[in-house]
């Protein structure tokens, strides 16, 4: 690899890259031990460690715009994971002893106590400690095979990491191309979307998000013209939509701020910091869609006590806490983040 290309690399694949280099010393390594029963078999699992560390560092040199970084991750950390476990089936006894903590804590981290291969592990991590009785192959082959199993569970939980961020992220996508349509369907028709108000009493004036309004014509009189007399949709504004939703993206903004403990000093990995980026970039363009949606309920006398607003500032002031509301919703996104999150909480080893 060229100095030019180790430049460009992004800082996440540095790690991967590092571990290819450490486990190709340990294919020199295992290349230089004499084996007295060498048969072809251990050349065969050596050339597929190899195999997968070049399959891994491929995924992690090949720099495209369009191809999505955990699909390249699960490329890369899945060939490395693999080269391990085989490169684990060829040690030496002295390498699995001193391999069996690392083993073990895998294990654990990823398989529930009544695991039939975690109880077997912890079982030869104690033969191992207290050095009772040498490994036998088929201690060997429980460890790999335990380590196997722990990895693809590992992968399993990142995967659904991945799977629900790409899920929140085309909702968030849906929810923008729904708030770009309702702006251009208020600036286009200013009437169908009417968020004006006509405080009673007075009965002479208006009041839109974007401004407020003398009634014209209105004759002094001392009984007060009824709200259904006005015709509030005369004095909508094109931007009284946008600003809503606007106020509505400020109210959103108060909430998001709840999902920064979310973002943990263990999550070191795109998997576990790109779920709640994507929870907490939903919160805008839902907090938008409330505020919208909020008013408009306003307007068509839902809620009780409020059917009119006296004036702009009490319209933005209810978008805001109406975008703020949308966490009403959103927090069953939060607790399926936090749920998916619990099986990663720590970096892949």
């Amino acid at each position: 690899m060229s100095a030019r290309q180790r430049n460009n690399l992004a800082s996440w694949r540095e790690l991967p890259l590092t571990v290819i280099a450490r486990l190709r010393t340990q294919i020199a390594k295992e290349k230089r031990r004499a084996v007295s029963d060498d048969d072809g078999r251990r050349q065969a699992v050596l050339d597929g460690v190899e195999g997968h560390l070049k399959e891994a560092e491929e995924a992690c040199l090949k720099i495209s715009r369009f191809r999505p970084r955990s699909g390249t991750l699960e490329r890369t950390w899945s060939n490395i994971r693999a080269a391990e476990t085989d490169l684990l089936s060829l040690a030496s006894d002295d390498d699995v002893r001193a391999k069996t903590p690392e083993v073990l804590a895998v294990v654990r981290r990823n398989l529930p106590e009544d695991n039939p291969q975690r109880q077997a592990v912890e079982e030869i991590a104690e033969e191992v400690e207290t050095g009772a009785e040498p490994l036998t192959d088929q201690d060997r082959g429980t460890l790999v095979r335990s380590l196997t199993l722990a990895y693809a569970t590992l992968d399993g939980s990142y995967r659904r990491v991945r799977v629900m961020a790409d899920l929140v992220w085309i909702v968030t996508g849906a929810a923008t191309v729904g708030l770009v349509v309702l702006a251009l369907w208020g600036s286009l028709d200013k009437h169908s979307l009417d968020m004006c108000f006509s405080p009673q009493p007075p009965g002479n004036r208006v009041v839109c998000p974007s401004g407020e309004y003398e009634v014209e014509g209105t004759p002094p009189s001392i009984e007060m013209p009824a709200v259904t007399e006005i015709i509030t949709s005369s004095y909508a504004d094109r931007m009284d939509v946008l600003t809503v939703e606007c106020a509505g993206l400020i109210g959103a903004a108060l909430t998001v701020v709840t999902a920064v403990h979310r973002i943990h000093a263990n999550h070191s990995t795109i998997y576990q910091f790109r779920l709640p980026l994507a929870v907490a970039v939903l919160k805008f363009p839902v907090g938008a869609l409330s505020a919208v949606a909020g008013i408009l309920l306003i307007k068509g006398a839902f809620v009780p006590g409020l059917s009119n607003l006296d004036s702009s500032a009490q319209i933005i002031g209810w978008s805001i806490v109406f975008g703020a509301a949308q966490h009403l919703v959103t927090h069953i996104v939060d607790q399926r983040a936090e749920e998916a999150l619990s099986g990663v909480r720590k970096p892949p080893p």
